[in-house]
């Protein structure tokens, strides 16, 4: 039985993906479970795995190729299936140059658009000498940037069409793909800023429903610079302006009394050390905020226009620094998992998100998120809620500060966690009271571990 290839949705707002890479090719054996291709989305790159065992039978959207959520990219068919043609027509005679107004498949048409493939150059092997999307990819590769004779370039056919178009010099920039890979996302970011096509310049215009921007200052000095922003800067920038325009903010800071969660943490970790498991103090919190949110739905809901929606899953998200900018990685199911679990998830996460080498359901879909920034030493800060939550939890570091205990002075490791809130969804007293019971569970840990 043949099982379809689909793009996946990677988040809730993850409308397009692009095929960046196969990683078999047509007529290879797949296991199921086997990273099969890679996909490039406006944030990120991620391996996706085969659902199904058998053979590579059809490549339905060729490497470099944009389409919609959902879509087939290819099919696996059953062990000894012959591949299909579709993807990869026998070879016919070459035939002459198309001309203008020349037999061209839509697909073929579409490809050539993207991948900036002129048709004239494009000698058809298709019935009657069409062409097919087969000869664009074959046109594409022809038409790639050469490998210097000092090693070959890596780098995505996306990305080799926008550094022609921009005459940039791939041997001058640094991938952040899977193994060095120069992704789209590379050369948009070192690409000169002017001129640009005007599709990059639509997509970086700022939302109809947003303020105008105000017009940059021109450059004083010598040593300024002026940089295009990167696709995943261009989402960053219009996604938080949009949550701090659309989304009415409220904040709440508590300071919370971290030395029995730290001891906790340090006991749990002697436990596990066999295993080469580390539980880290945001895991403590993503234990804390899943069971707190089981406690107190109203922060476990989203903004709907004219309604509320309130989640019946709860999924904590976690904001994750990249070279490039942020991704939010995902704990699914979060309050049904145990600290241990949780803690081997979460690194899991963050080292796919920082490899380029995400999967499926890693990022997206939260219903509540949280922002650390106590690796960084930072005493107290807020949040941008992330869209369409209803809060975001800050958290600081934990730093010995002297405060009075039964009258009496002494020295505690204190941790400031800030909520910001969406008043649309939820009000301030609800979300003392929630971010009190994280302060609580974090103070009072030994419900982390039961």
């Amino acid at each position: 039985m043949a099982t379809e290839i689909t793009m996946p949705q990677m988040g809730f707002d993850m409308t397009e993906g692009t095929v960046a890479n196969w990683l078999k090719a047509l007529g290879d054996p797949v296991k199921k479970g086997e990273p099969i291709a890679e996909i490039e989305t406006d944030k990120t790159t991620i391996q996706i795995e085969a659902f199904g065992s058998g053979v590579l039978s059809e490549i339905r959207v060729a490497a470099g190729t944009k389409v919609p959520v959902g879509s087939v990219i290819g099919v696996i068919g059953a062990p000894g299936e012959a591949p299909g043609t579709a993807a990869a027509p026998a070879a016919k005679p070459a035939a002459a140059p198309a001309q203008a107004g020349g037999q061209v498949t839509p697909v073929a048409r579409r490809m050539a658009e993207e991948l900036g493939v002129d048709l004239s150059t494009v000698s058809g092997t298709g019935r009657e000498g069409a062409i097919t999307k087969a000869d664009i990819e074959a046109a594409a590769k022809r038409a790639a940037t050469p490998a210097p004779a000092t090693g070959r370039i890596v780098a995505s056919p996306a990305a080799k069409s926008v550094a022609a178009a921009a005459g940039v010099d791939l041997r001058a920039v640094k991938g952040s793909g899977p193994e060095g890979r120069i992704m789209k996302a590379d050369v948009e970011a070192v690409a000169p800023a002017a001129p640009r096509p005007a599709a990059v310049a639509a997509a970086a215009a700022p939302s109809a429903a947003l303020p105008a921007a105000v017009p940059a200052a021109p450059l004083a000095t010598v040593g300024d610079q002026r940089k295009p922003l990167s696709k995943m800067r261009q989402i960053i920038a219009t996604r938080t302006q949009q949550s701090k325009v659309n989304a009415p903010h409220f904040y709440i800071t508590v300071a919370t009394e971290m030395d029995a969660a730290l001891a906790l943490r340090g006991q749990v970790n002697e436990s596990l050390k066999a295993e080469g498991i580390k539980v880290s103090v945001n895991d403590l919190v993503v234990r804390a905020v899943a069971l707190a949110l089981r406690k107190f739905p109203s922060m476990n809901a989203s903004f709907a226009g004219d309604a509320i929606d309130y989640h019946g899953a709860i999924h904590v998200g976690n904001a994750v620094a990249l070279e490039s900018g942020l991704i939010t990685v995902t704990v699914r199911d979060a309050d049904a998992k145990s600290l241990k679990q949780i803690a081997v998830e979460m690194a899991g996460l963050v080292s796919r998100a920082k490899s380029g080498k995400m999967l499926p359901g890693d990022a997206g879909g939260q219903t509540f998120s949280i922002s650390n920034l106590g690796m960084y030493g930072v005493e107290n800060f807020v949040a941008i809620i992330n869209g369409p939550d209803a809060g975001i939890l800050a958290v600081a570091a934990a730093q010995p500060e002297a405060v009075v205990r039964d009258g009496q002075i002494v020295i505690r490791s204190i941790m400031r966690m800030t909520l910001s809130g969406d008043h649309r969804v939820t009000d301030g007293a609800q979300g003392a009271e929630f971010v009190n019971e994280i302060k609580r569970l974090l103070e009072n840990p030994w419900g982390l571990v039961l």
